[in-house]
């Protein structure tokens, strides 16, 4: 028998992408219009039309009623449903009613008529005719009748869907608006039938998010994706809407084969026609009342109850245009779709808008509430005058409550110095380093307070180093503030000088540093939640992983919630700390999670480095493609902020996954954009590995591994071993060596992460060309997790020399190639096939394997034990294997590599 390899795929030889990668726009390029307005697929309903289809042919039920919201997909679903009953070898009757047919007598089923129904003397015997016709036609087959816009029945055409179903045996799928269930027509056809009920709801965010995808032919970012997610709330028919409008008006663009919303999804800008459509057929008061609950959204109950008569209220929950939210700490009311916020404000008129404000804050002031941010909010929309120190109070509120957008809306009132820091501070958080530099310089000018400009100078040290890459001028202004400012507080400079040196990764400097931090911590909001991820940071650079997991989940209620990006970066640590205590798989379902939650938080930058991360576990699990993925989101979102200080540990890993994908013209375009940064990345920088595969992709793998050994000797003078040990162990799969491995092993012995030992385990096992321990290195990284070392780690071991070991080696690696289109490195051998049973011996094998004795083997074959024992000793290397306990697991291994 014989066993075929996967095709090999070469680092750095270019060759075209593997198969299955999807063509998406090119860079800058433009969404065609005509692709976005073509027939949608029918997305995140499968569910739906299985669970109606069985239900619609159930024994005991005369079909389905299918509710939902206008906009979500029934006549989608019901066209799916009946294209699922005509395969079941149904007779299908589609039946669409509208406004129209309704006027008219059997309107909505004239098409199923006799010709000659004008000259029946009496309407009641037409049913009949009908009945006769389709059970004809039908010739024995189940009759399914399926009713779009059932509300809009006109009676007659009721009564011969009703004939239809109690004498003709039919079955009815009826679907409608859910506000209509309760409308004369719908409410007869359900008291003469025995109906399910089904009731579709909107789209969750991932269907919306393959939804888009499909309707735009590329993946967006997830802030795009969240932004249309809110704002049509899963409506598909909005969805449309609003993508339309944004493909028409040029705001969708695409940067690394992402599409992006680049100032972000605003419902406002592209009105949905449906939308405000639906709202023509409410009465002035009821018009009036929607509009204060839309200009307050949300509105605290208490409020709006100042404002609406209470009747009025309730008639529009019933009618589902608002909602009562209860999970505040007041009742709020929101109006139940964005898109219908979005029409009201935009068909109100200025001088109408402006008393609505107004009336909203003499209502909010009046019922005492401690409601803050709103209060002074919807003053200041009202034009009100609001003393300077609450606005900025407020500004402080909304930050501390992880309202960013907020915080800087209100600080944006104050036009004197106190206002520019409180504005910095809020821009620093936002992302806007630029801007966040001007405001803070203003006002560290300006400012006569000595505590004040300390705190500016802390705020611009950490703007500076975070947002433009330059950690020397942000040491600098700390300097010169310490000797400018003795009698200003000292805790706000000394977290931004800690915050510097610890992501800069000089963890010798900054272990003093954080430990005098945790007893005297900033006052500022932000440098205060910022300093929480200091010291889990500084675990993982040191090599304690687990201990900075126990920081990190114990203490989950400080993940800095004032500036989105800071918390993104300890969601990270958390990620890369799982990462190295072994638990890969952990660290991917983290990231998903901590990826919804940075993208809800709304920061570009933020959801930049979640991304990054996924990029990085995804890279770990072997799983290159998902990692490419990960890292074109990355860069996406870091695009506009090109001296952001993880740009460049971006493009590089990039650069390695995509030379790894065979990718190499994409790659060498990453590199010399890395190269064009001009930043010489710091010890605690995967952006070093930048120039190790420009090295490799030049030829120059000795250069490569110098780069590498004088990096972890750097990243080791500062204590940082995780980094040591990256640098270290791709040294050691380039060019293997006693002395590095041994340096892999001292570092090991000195941390908590699983990963850390089995890492220098694989380069101890490298050194020594030892198969049996390379074999116990690639099944325990196969195990946890690490497919990609997995595969890396067989197929060198297989190239170390004969016997059982190797041969096992050998199968591991065709089936890790087999299972997921394992990526091959150019620093390794062709792929070593595994040998071969033959005929007899996997005729003995599969006997033992089902548990048959030597003897019984021997007589059923009519051959001798010795034989049967020489088949099997024979296998067993072939295998891989040791005895009987192992044979079965491995022949059906086997049979995976054949038949794969």
């Amino acid at each position: 028998m014989t066993s075929t390899a996967a095709p090999r795929r070469w680092l750095f030889i270019n060759q075209p992408a593997p198969p299955g990668r999807q063509a998406h726009p090119a860079h800058g390029a433009a969404i065609a219009a005509h692709h976005v307005r073509r027939r949608w697929p029918l997305t995140g309903r499968d569910t739906d039309v299985e669970v109606t289809v069985r239900q619609l042919l159930a024994d005991g039920l005369h079909g389905v009623l299918l509710t939902g919201d206008v906009g979500v997909g029934k006549s989608r679903v019901v066209e799916a449903v009946l294209n699922r009953c005509v395969a079941s070898s149904c007779h299908v009757v589609p039946i669409t009613s509208t406004p129209a047919d309704r006027a008219l007598p059997f309107g909505a089923v004239h098409h199923l008529l006799p010709e000659t129904s004008r000259s029946f003397a009496d309407s009641t015997e037409i049913p009949q005719v009908v009945a006769r016709k389709l059970l004809e036609v039908a010739e024995g087959r189940p009759i399914v009748l399926g009713v779009d816009d059932a509300s809009w029945l006109d009676e007659l055409s009721a009564a011969v869907v009703q004939h239809l179903v109690i004498n003709a045996g039919a079955r009815v799928l009826f679907a409608t608006r859910t506000e209509a269930v309760g409308t004369l027509p719908v409410e007869v056809l359900r008291r003469w039938g025995r109906l399910a009920r089904i009731d579709l709801a909107p789209l969750t965010w991932y269907q919306t998010k393959q939804l888009v995808k499909a309707a735009l032919g590329a993946p967006v970012d997830g802030l795009t994706l969240y932004g249309l997610w809110r704002v049509t709330d899963g409506n598909p028919l909005f969805l449309r809407e609003v993508l339309c409008g944004a493909v028409d008006n040029g705001a969708l663009t695409v940067q690394e084969s992402i599409v992006t919303w680049r100032n972000g999804v605003r419902g406002d800008a592209y009105l949905s026609d449906t939308a405000a459509t639906s709202l023509e057929t409410l009465s002035p008061e009821e018009l009036d009342a929607l509009r204060y609950v839309a200009y307050g959204d949300p509105t605290p109950l208490k409020v709006i109850e100042r404002l609406v008569p209470v009747p009025v209220l309730e008639w529009l929950e019933e009618h589902r245009l608002i909602q009562l939210d209860q999970s505040a700490r007041s009742p709020q009311v929101r109006v139940t779709h964005p898109l219908h916020a979005y029409a009201l404000r935009a068909r109100t008129g200025a001088l109408r808008a402006q008393r609505i404000r107004a009336e909203l804050a003499a209502a909010i002031m009046a019922t005492g509430s401690d409601d803050r941010i709103r209060a002074v909010r919807w003053q200041l929309d009202a034009q009100l005058d609001v003393p300077d120190d609450e606005v900025l109070a407020a500004s402080d509120e909304a930050l501390l409550r992880q309202d960013v957008a907020v915080a800087e809306q209100l600080a944006r009132q104050v036009r004197t110095p106190v206002g520019a820091r409180h504005l910095g501070r809020a821009l620093v958080a936002r992302g806007e380093y630029a801007e966040a530099e001007q405001w803070l310089a203003d006002a560290y000018r300006d400012l006569t307070d000595p505590a004040q400009r300390t705190n500016v100078a802390a705020l611009r040290a950490v703007n500076l180093f975070w947002g433009f890459r330059e950690p020397q001028r942000a040491l600098e202004v700390i300097a010169e503030a310490k000797v400018a400012l003795p009698a200003g507080g000292s805790s706000d400079l000394l977290a931004a000088e800690a915050l510097v040196v610890v992501f800069e990764g000089r963890t010798d400097e900054a272990i003093e540093m954080v430990a005098r931090l945790e007893r005297h911590p900033p006052d500022d909001p932000l440098l205060a939640t910022a300093i929480a991820s200091l010291r889990p940071q500084l675990l993982l650079f040191t090599g304690r992983p687990a201990q900075a997991i126990v920081e990190l989940t114990t203490n989950q209620a400080r993940l800095p919630g004032a500036w989105p990006t800071m918390r993104a970066m300890t969601q990270a640590c958390h990620v890369q700390a799982l990462v190295m205590t072994g638990a890969v798989r952990h660290a991917a379902e983290a990231v998903q999670r901590y990826y919804r939650d940075a993208v809800e938080h709304g920061s570009p930058v933020g959801v930049g480095i979640l991304a990054l991360a996924g990029g990085i576990c995804a890279y770990y699990q072997g799983r290159t493609e998902q990692a490419a993925q990960w890292l074109r989101e990355a860069r996406a979102l870091t695009d506009d902020h090109p001296r952001f200080r993880f740009r460049e540990t971006t493009l590089a890993i990039s650069a390695g996954v995509a030379a790894q994908l065979g990718l190499v013209d994409e790659a060498r375009e990453l590199l010399a954009r890395l190269d064009q940064a001009n930043v010489d990345p710091s010890a605690a920088d995967y952006g070093a590995f930048g120039e190790v595969w420009a090295l490799v992709i030049s030829g120059d793998r000795s250069g490569a591994s110098a780069v590498l050994r004088r990096r972890a000797a750097e990243a080791s003078a500062v204590g940082n071993l995780l980094m040591a040990t990256e640098f270290l162990h791709v040294d050691m799969r380039l060019a293997p060596s006693a002395a590095t491995a041994t340096r892999l092993q001292q570092i090991a012995a000195g941390t908590d992460g699983e990963l850390f030992a089995l890492l220098a385990d694989h380069g101890n096992a490298l050194s020594r060309r030892d198969v049996r321990e390379m074999n116990r290195v690639s099944a325990a990284f196969e195990q946890l997790g690490y497919r990609g070392f997995a595969l890396e780690a067989a197929a060198t071991g297989a190239m170390f020399g004969g016997g059982r070991e190797t041969n096992a080696l050998a199968r591991r690696t065709q089936r890790l190639l087999g299972e997921h289109q394992g990526t091959w490195p150019e620093w390794l051998p062709e792929p070593k096939s595994p040998p071969v049973l033959t005929r007899r011996e996997q005729q003995v094998s599969e006997l033992a394997a089902n548990g048959m004795d030597t003897a019984a083997i021997a007589r059923a074959l009519t051959v001798s034990t010795r034989t049967v024992e020489n088949h099997l000793q024979r296998a067993y290397g072939k295998l891989g294997i040791h005895g009987r306990a192992e044979l079965a697991a491995a022949l059906a291994e086997d049979s995976f590599l054949i038949h794969r």
